[in-house]
């Protein structure tokens, strides 16, 4: 049995789709300004099944991209949603679940967005970092030395930083003068 290719192959293809007022649910043909009630409800699917039986992207939303814009997350709205979750450890509290598949029109996308310098980071990579670490070396200059952003290399040196500032502090006890 061959496999069902995704229906969406290219970002462009993605964009024609979520562009414009409304969006075709792929099933049925009708149109939508948002989809995912209409899946659960017309065809028993969530919103997960649909994307992942079409090769759309994990991390949209089944809305047209009218009905996004209008919806009242504005940049400042989403920041101080971010902020709250981080504040209240949403992040640390939530289960880890298991990773879904890149669907290839996402791929092309985070392709383009590495650039052509894109460099997988390995253990050689580690080790290198960890060399100019234990050298003394701040991470602005690990990571002009190794041509790699500073958030690269802060990843790998927080936890370094953390064990080596981490020290026990003398016990001073009280003395009384007589």
């Amino acid at each position: 049995m061959l496999a069902k290719r995704p229906f969406f192959q290219t970002r462009r293809e993605l964009e024609r789709y979520f562009g414009g007022r409304t969006i075709r649910c792929l099933l049925c043909g009708k149109r939508f300004r948002r989809l995912a009630s209409h899946l659960h409800y017309k065809h028993q699917m969530s919103a997960d099944e649909y994307k992942a039986m079409h090769g759309l992207p994990w991390s949209r939303g089944l809305a047209s991209e009218d009905s996004s814009r209008n919806s009242g997350w504005t940049k400042m709205r989403r920041a101080k949603a971010r902020k709250l979750a981080y504040r209240s450890k949403f992040f640390k509290l939530a289960h880890s679940t298991k990773r879904r598949d890149m669907v290839p029109a996402a791929r092309e996308i985070y392709i383009a967005n590495l650039g052509p310098r894109a460099v997988s980071f390995d253990q050689q990579f580690e080790r290198r970092v960890r060399t100019l670490f234990d050298k003394g070396l701040i991470d602005r200059e690990i990571a002009a030395a190794l041509g790699v952003t500073i958030g690269t290399v802060n990843r790998l040196t927080r936890e370094w930083r953390t064990k080596k500032t981490i020290r026990k502090r003398p016990v001073r006890t009280a003395t009384r003068l007589a």
